[in-house]
């Protein structure tokens, strides 16, 4: 295991930082191959990390952008990470990135639906080669310990760890939506995750996951594999 813990005053100073190292990351990538993929997580609080690495002077429309996660909700739901990172991500000099979605747009409203929906998204994307080597993954954490959509209270949970697709279908136990996540192997493979972690309680789950065994979250299992460098980007605010 190596995790190495960078500390910043602001999400400000964190997201500048990151998104320059992730633009050095794919910028490296484009001199070696023709194509980049970029995987981020959603949600409000990587926002500032968005619009950073949207101004970024890279050649935008050869870098793929995906998620990490996401919830199997349409894009007009207030939940849908696909719609923040497309509004806030793809923008400015990434205006032009190619996007590549784990959930249709249109994917039903209706509850009893959307697992079957979440399942044939995750086999999609199992499928679909643009999605099989990301060039940068980042993280996001949850005060469970939980990172992607990997959550220890899911009955999927034992699947998350053991499986060797990349994408599974998840529920959790006590969030809300079906989601489609990268496996825990998936991330394993990648070597280098980024996690981005912004508040003082996203520290002292760093910390408590030190300390809990492997098998207890998806952030201790990762702490513990020694296979996997970690780099955290924190910031209190």
């Amino acid at each position: 295991m190596a995790l190495q813990l960078q500390c910043f005053d602001s999400s400000t100073d964190a997201a500048l930082v990151l998104a320059g190292e992730v633009a050095a990351d794919l910028g490296q990538t484009l001199k070696q191959q023709k194509r980049a993929l970029l995987l981020v997580s959603g949600g409000r609080s990587p926002l500032p990390l968005f619009s950073a690495l949207a101004q970024q002077p890279l050649a935008w429309h050869d870098i793929a952008i995906s998620l990490v996660d996401e919830r199997c909700v349409p894009i007009t739901h207030d939940d849908s990470n696909s719609a923040l990172v497309r509004r806030h991500l793809i923008s400015g000099a990434a205006a032009c990135a190619p996007w590549i979605a784990l959930v249709p747009d249109d994917v039903s409203a209706s509850d009893t639906d959307r697992w079957d929906a979440a399942t044939q998204a995750a086999n999609v994307a199992n499928q679909n080669i643009a999605l099989a080597t990301p060039s940068v993954v980042v993280l996001g954490i949850g005060t469970d310990g939980h990172t992607a959509s990997l959550f220890a209270d899911a009955p999927q949970w034992s699947q998350a760890r053991t499986t060797d697709q990349r994408y599974l279908a998840v529920q959790p136990g006590r969030a809300p939506h079906p989601r489609v996540s990268l496996s825990l192997s998936a991330l394993v493979a990648q070597g280098c995750c980024r996690i981005w972690a912004v508040g003082i309680d996203k520290l002292a789950t760093i910390e408590r996951c030190r300390q809990l065994p492997a098998d207890a979250c998806a952030l201790s299992a990762l702490i513990a594999e020694p296979r996997v460098l970690l780099q955290v980007f924190y910031s209190p605010s």
